[in-house]
């Protein structure tokens, strides 16, 4: 009894020592993280899978997955069958980046008729935007993907709907970007559509520049001005969250504690800390826990995932890879 007083005493006055309280942080970020009211805020897997220097060989290892069975398949017969606007080709040059995308997505069609398991690249702007209706740069980014298909193989064409509706996605990325920063719309849904789509659009300026062997100067530009953008979406977002992060305390008679994380964009489950942290004081606040969840990597790669890729823009728009049917 005594051994509890003086602990509960102790409580009042002790700091909680660093290694305890970055543990309790590092619990509370990982409960909100995995929690299902966490959305993300993430660039797609599907679009950073074709959007790095190794998209042809993504490409190759998803082709071997798709048609790799005990017996031998007849592949050429498949595609003509199942491939949608991959038949009657043998091979389809630039198929890096956006082009190797558009190419995964109709093999997921074929790999799905043939019982295997796929990549969820056809799926990706059903996770970027989920069921909202009448999203403007989701139906921008749908189209561009369309005319890839129709015009697979076929440089020219694709060039010109590059530049047509490149210009109409920048001009729904600044509505969007508006939306949060002067109208107040922010939001973690909002976030993850813009920064989906502004590296979609950047994408879209590599693949010109790849069609026009240009250097790519302008999607370097453009990576940078997203980068300048992110960083102050970003500063915003962070005063979001600390209007809607909150750290409750609850202690019971059996000298247990409980720290609860509330996100406003969804309530989660208490975190239940061992008894002897009734032995200190607990010293962070809400913006502390928000300083925190921006360390962690699911927000930390915004600081510099656009000048990363414009480092890498110059190689990028060199590579002309031509994926082959059948290896």
């Amino acid at each position: 009894m005594f051994l509890a007083e003086d602990k509960m005493h102790r409580w009042w006055w002790e700091p909680m020592p660093p290694e305890e309280r970055l543990a309790l942080l590092d619990v509370l970020s990982d409960a909100l993280f995995a929690s299902e009211q966490w959305h993300g805020i993430e660039i797609d897997s599907s679009l950073l899978s074709y959007s790095g220097l190794n998209s042809t060989d993504v490409l190759d290892s998803y082709r071997e997955q798709v048609f790799n069975d005990e017996e031998p398949l007849d592949v050429p017969s498949i595609v003509e069958k199942l491939g949608g606007a991959l038949a009657g080709f043998e091979t389809v040059p630039n198929a890096v980046g956006l082009g190797a995308l558009i190419i995964s997505m109709i093999l997921e069609i074929v790999g799905k008729s043939l019982g295997k398991k796929t990549m969820g690249t056809a799926e990706m702007l059903q996770r970027v935007f989920a069921e909202e209706k009448g999203n403007e740069v989701r139906d921008l980014m749908d189209e561009y993907l369309k005319h890839l298909q129709i015009n697979l193989g076929k440089p020219q064409l694709q060039l010109a709907e590059t530049r047509q509706i490149e210009l109409d996605l920048s001009a729904q990325l600044t509505r969007l970007k508006n939306s949060m920063l002067v109208d107040g719309h922010m939001n973690s849904m909002l976030l993850k559509q813009w920064v989906n789509g502004a590296a979609f659009h950047t994408q879209m300026l590599i693949h010109q520049a790849r069609l026009e062997e240009a250097d790519g100067s302008r999607a370097v530009r453009a990576a940078g001005v997203y980068q300048q953008q992110l960083n102050v979406i970003i500063d915003r977002y962070k005063k979001y969250l600390i209007g809607i992060t909150h750290i409750t305390i609850l202690t019971t008679r059996d000298q247990s504690t409980t720290y609860i994380l509330s996100f406003n964009e969804g309530p989660l489950s208490g975190y239940s800390a061992p008894w002897y942290a009734l032995q200190y004081k607990s010293q962070f606040t809400d913006t502390q826990m928000v300083e925190h969840l921006f360390s962690k990597q699911q927000i930390s790669w915004t600081t510099s995932y656009f000048t990363d890729l414009a480092a890498n823009i110059p190689t990028l728009v060199r590579q002309h890879a031509t994926f082959q049917i059948q290896n």
